[in-house]
C-alpha cells in the first residue's frame, strides 16, 4: 500500500516535471517577401518617412506605407492588410489592402485618406487602422480603428464599411454599439463558433469582448486606466498597453501580448471565470527559455497554431518571430537582425514587424514588416515543427516536488513507527 502510494506520487510528479519544447528542423521557416518594395524607413523609430506610397500592383511592384494589422482569409486564399500610413501626414494611407496569394495582386478594398467616415470602398475613411480578423462564415472583416477609438466592420463582398462598436471620442464604457467607449484599441481576435469578438483596448489597459449578434461590449480583464502587471482574478489583474490577441478554442484560453510589460499573458475561461496568468517573459530583452526566464522586446502580433498547439509572436524591437509552446517554452523561429533580407530561419531579417496571421491549411505565416513597407511570409512550418520533451519543472511542478517531499517523509515516518510496534 505504502509503496504503491510512493510510486503513484512519483509518476504524477514526473509528469509535471516534463515540459514541451517547440523545435524545428533545418530548412524550415523559409522567409520570403510576398508584396511591397521601395526603400525602408530612415531615421529614428519615431521619425516617419513622409512620401507617397499608395500603389496597387503585383508583388514587389505594389507599395505599402507602414502596414500594421494583417488577417488571412481561408475562403479566398488572400490576406487583408491595414495600411496605416504616416501619421498626421497628407500621405497617410489608412486603407485596407487585399493581396491575392495566388497571383500576388494587391488591390485596395476600402479607404482613401485619413479620417472617420462610413461608406463603400474609397468613400470610407479610417484613422490609424490596426489589428484585424476575418469572420469566414459571415464574410466580414473586423478592424480596430485605433485613432477613431472604435471597431469597424467591412463587408468583404461589397466593401461597405460601418462602425460596429465604439465612437470617435475616447473613453472606457461597456454598452451596446455606440454606447461603448474605447481608447486606442489595437488588437482583435474572433471565436467564430460562439460569435465573440475579443478586443485589446490598448490605452485603457483592458481586454474587452463583444457578443456579435447583440453588439454588447463588456470588460473581461484589467481595470480601466490602471496600467501595471498583476496576475490573478480578471477584475483585479493589470496590463500595460496590450496589443495583440489570439484565442485557443480547444482549451478556452485567450493569449495577450502585453506590450510594455514585455511578456505574454494568458486568460483562462475568458467568458465564464476569467483568470490571468503570465505564460512567458519578464523583463525587456532577447532571450529564449522557459516561462519567466525568456525575454521579449515589445511583443506585438500573436496567433495560435491549433494543429501544432503553439503560439507565434512578432517583436517590434527584436525584429524577430518567436514560437511558444502551451507551457511557456520560447524559441526563436526566424529573424533577429534588422534588415530586409529573405532567407531561412535566423538568416532572414525584419525591420519592426507588427502583425501576423496564420494559414493553417498551408502552414504559412504572413507578417507585416512595418518599417520595410512589406508583407512577408514564413513557409514550410508544419513539416518541421515537433515538440521535444525535457525535464524542466514549471511552478506547478516545483510545488509538487515540495508536496511530494512532505508525503514521502510522512510515509517513511509511518513505516518507522509501525516497525517499532512490531
Amino acid at each position: 500500500m505504502t509503496m504503491s502510494l510512493l510510486l503513484s506520487t512519483c509518476c504524477v510528479l514526473f509528469s509535471h516535471m516534463v515540459t514541451s519544447i517547440p523545435t524545428f528542423e533545418p530548412g524550415v521557416a523559409v522567409v520570403k517577401t510576398v508584396a511591397g518594395g521601395g526603400g525602408a524607413h530612415v531615421g529614428k523609430k519615431t521619425d516617419c518617412t513622409d512620401e507617397a506610397r499608395v500603389m496597387d500592383g503585383y508583388g514587389s511592384d505594389a507599395r505599402f506605407n507602414y502596414p500594421w494589422g494583417i488577417a488571412y482569409d481561408g475562403i479566398t486564399h488572400s490576406v487583408y492588410v491595414a495600411d496605416c500610413g504616416c501619421p498626421e501626414s497628407k500621405h497617410s494611407n489608412d486603407r485596407i489592402r487585399a493581396i491575392n496569394l495566388l497571383t500576388l495582386q494587391v488591390t485596395t478594398l476600402a479607404g482613401s485618406q485619413q479620417g472617420y467616415k462610413d461608406g463603400i470602398g474609397s468613400n470610407a475613411n479610417f484613422y490609424h487602422s490596426a489589428g484585424m480578423c476575418v469572420h469566414h462564415k459571415d464574410r466580414h472583416l473586423y478592424l480596430a480603428d485605433s485613432g477613431n477609438n472604435c471597431v469597424r466592420r467591412i463587408d468583404i463582398n461589397t466593401a461597405e464599411v460601418t462602425t460596429f462598436v465604439g465612437r470617435r471620442l475616447s473613453g472606457s464604457q461597456d454598452g451596446v454599439g455606440a454606447e461603448a467607449a474605447f481608447h486606442n484599441p489595437q488588437g482583435l481576435c474572433l471565436d467564430e463558433v460562439r460569435n465573440i469578438l475579443y478586443i485589446a483596448d490598448t490605452d485603457n489597459h483592458l481586454i474587452r469582448r463583444v457578443l456579435l449578434f447583440k453588439r454588447q461590449v463588456t470588460t473581461i480583464a484589467g481595470q480601466s486606466g490602471m496600467k501595471g502587471k498583476l496576475d490573478g482574478p480578471a477584475d483585479s489583474s493589470r496590463f500595460y498597453h496590450p496589443t495583440g490577441l489570439a484565442y485557443d478554442p480547444a482549451k478556452d484560453v485567450l493569449y495577450v501580448t502585453d506590450h510594455y510589460n514585455h511578456c505574454i499573458r494568458r486568460i483562462s475561461s475568458p467568458d465564464t471565470n476569467p483568470y490571468v496568468s503570465t505564460l512567458a517573459g519578464s523583463t525587456r530583452g532577447y532571450k529564449d527559455g522557459f516561462g519567466r526566464q525568456a525575454q521579449f522586446n515589445y511583443p506585438e502580433g500573436i496567433t495560435f497554431d491549433r494543429v501544432h498547439r503553439v503560439l507565434y509572436v512578432v517583436e517590434f524591437d527584436n525584429n524577430v518571430v518567436r514560437i511558444i509552446s502551451e507551457d511557456g517554452h520560447v524559441t526563436t523561429l526566424a529573424g533577429g537582425q534588422r534588415g530586409a533580407e529573405d532567407g531561412i530561419a535566423l538568416e532572414a531579417q525584419f525591420f519592426h514587424p507588427t502583425g501576423l496571421s496564420f494559414d493553417a491549411t498551408n502552414n504559412t505565416l504572413y507578417i507585416t514588416d512595418q518599417y520595410n513597407h512589406k508583407v512577408r511570409s514564413i513557409t514550410t512550418l508544419g513539416a518541421g515543427i515537433s515538440m521535444r520533451q525535457q525535464l524542466e519543472p514549471s511552478l506547478y511542478g516545483r510545488l509538487l516536488v515540495f508536496a511530494a517531499g512532505i508525503i514521502a517523509v510522512g510515509i517513511l515516518a509511518f513505516i518507522w513507527r509501525r516497525r517499532r510496534r512490531e
